[in-house]
């Protein structure tokens, strides 16, 4: 962990303290008020009933702390609200974060990971990884797993120990694995305290194996922002010491391009990636992405990043707009993309659709198919038809057949209303395959001769602020570089977009029967070939 992070120290052990302090982290509708209710004996946590599937718990109030006496020791008890909830904004989200260290400053006995015993395992697995970039990781060892709804397995006569060695439930193992084997379980709606002494005990035990409570000793609050974080267009973390002309290229970096006609679900796909609702999304045809955006985010130690672009290929964008989305695109994605993923809506697929490999060889050459990978989004309706997506494609038009083998048959399928984890995860595991064959990410002269203008224009406007600062080029004071900037953006659009003698080419291409896109096209690619920065 970076300097900042907190301390470990045992500072008491579980005998002689009088306080037992527990933190309860889990996913919206895991049980955590209910079981923090159960703890303390009394109704102190409010239980909601979400009315709607995205209201975010967006703060700490007062009821999401409580205490009580039990056999003479103080319990606290600190409800944690979702920090995965993805609509959460970033704002909300470093408030949260913050909050959350400041009440666990004096030290925690025990951290209960909440989880419904018959639901699908859906971020808890993340919850853990997020628990470990806040706290630092010696807070593993005071992690247990609390599965709630226990009484609806007794319902069915099954015992805990049983249901979590069926196959089906393998997610759930792993979960206690992870955890060294340690866990418990809650009847929310059992009276008897016999449940919750037997967790104390178990707290208890493990603080003493652990020679006392974990507690953050100088721990400071900025601390927090150690956990993963959304990075929004326009901005970057990168700083400096000093100029350079080389970007290096993180060995952790992904980055996506997402392509498709609009409506096919690129938005929902790229919050599901990011895990994060960053994209505007909407299950109508109408395009709520006008532009190409890009989002960052730091997730389970990758670093990725999501470009949304409008529908390029469907012609409901002009030449200038296509033209200007597709240089946005290249920028955001500089040096390269990883992958061109083509979304494509399960149950529909357009004439549109089916030329968009070839749009993307005519602009950026043949090789890009070893780039280029499709994701089928509204996996629920193969869901309710008892369908895989292989059972889907066996009988799907002989031209999205087609589509897939050009994409080498790499595909995935997404259910952007139940974005979990495990399909996050997944999905990156193809991405990392199909990188690590092509042994990096996609090059050409379009996208080198880009990120040559990036670097070039970023150290113009290094060298001018530290200018305005009245320092010195061999300075060694640390500078934010100007990376990625909309302003920046502007700049480099502006030096590659079409002159009114190129525009003119493209209305003559059109008179000639050529399509929109092929007309741009045809300019990209003769832009692309000339010196593509001109900086003096």
């Amino acid at each position: 962990m970076a300097e900042g992070t907190s301390k470990m120290s045992a500072i008491s052990s579980s005998s002689d303290d009088p306080v037992i302090r527990i933190l309860l982290m889990g996913r919206k509708g895991s049980g955590k008020s209910s079981s923090g209710n159960t703890i303390l004996r009394e109704r102190k946590f409010k239980v909601h009933v979400q009315q709607n599937k995205h209201e975010a718990e967006n703060e700490f109030v007062e009821d999401f702390e409580g205490k009580t006496l039990i056999g003479g020791k103080q319990v606290h008890v600190i409800a944690c609200p979702d920090l995965l909830d993805p609509d959460l904004n970033e704002e909300q989200l470093e408030e949260l974060k913050e909050q959350l260290v400041s009440r666990c400053a004096a030290g925690l006995s025990s951290v209960l990971l909440v989880v419904p015993l018959v639901r699908n395992v859906e971020n808890e697995e993340e919850i853990l990884y997020y628990i470990k970039g806040l706290f630092g990781p010696e807070i593993q060892k005071y992690i247990m797993i609390l599965f709630t709804h226990r009484d609806e397995l007794d319902d069915l006569g099954e015992t805990t120990e049983a249901h979590l060695q069926s196959n089906d439930h393998a997610d759930l193992q792993q979960l206690v694995n992870v955890c060294g084997g340690k866990f418990h379980c809650f009847n929310n709606k059992s009276k008897s305290d016999d449940q919750v002494q037997e967790l104390l005990q178990k707290i208890g035990g493990r603080m003493e194996e652990n020679r006392g409570k974990f507690c953050m000793e100088r721990m400071r609050r900025r601390a927090s922002k150690e956990a993963p974080d959304v990075i929004f267009s326009g901005e970057s973390p990168a700083k400096s010491s000093e100029l350079t002309n080389v970007i290096p290229e993180r060995k952790d970096q992904i980055r996506l391009v997402l392509l498709g006609k609009t409506g096919s679900g690129k938005s929902a796909t790229g919050n599901t990636i990011i895990g994060r609702n960053v994209f505007k999304s909407s299950a109508n045809s109408i395009s709520l992405t006008k532009q190409c955006s890009s989002k960052t985010i730091e997730r389970m130690g990758k670093k990725i990043t999501v470009i949304d672009t409008p529908g390029l290929f469907d012609n409901k964008l002009s030449e200038e707009e296509v033209q200007t989305e597709l240089l946005k695109c290249i920028t955001y994605s500089s040096p390269g993309p990883h992958a061109f993923i083509i979304v494509i809506r399960v149950g529909r697929f357009t004439e549109e659709e089916k030329n968009t490999v070839e749009h993307l060889k005519e602009v950026f050459g043949e090789q890009i198919e070893k780039y280029t990978m499709i994701i089928f989004t509204h996996k629920d309706q193969l869901d309710k038809d008892n369908k895989t997506i292989e059972n889907y494609l066996q009988n799907a038009d002989p031209d999205l057949q087609s589509l897939v083998h050009s994409c080498g048959r790499r595909f995935f399928c997404l259910n952007n209303n139940s974005a979990s984890f495990p399909q996050f995860k997944n999905l990156m595991r193809k991405i990392e395959m199909m990188v690590a064959e092509n042994k990096g990410y996609f090059r050409n002269e379009t996208f080198e001769g880009t990120e040559k203008c990036i670097q070039e224009i970023q150290k113009m406007k290094l060298h001018e602020k530290m200018e305005q600062l009245g320092l010195a080029a061999e300075s060694q004071c640390e500078e934010t570089h100007l990376f990625k900037t909309h302003e920046y953006i502007t700049v480099l659009v502006r030096r590659l977009k079409v002159t009114g003698d190129e525009m003119n080419t493209i209305k003559e291409l059109e008179r000639q029967g050529i399509t929109n896109i092929e007309a741009v096209v045809h300019v990209l690619r003769a832009t692309g070939k000339q010196d593509m920065c001109g900086v003096q």
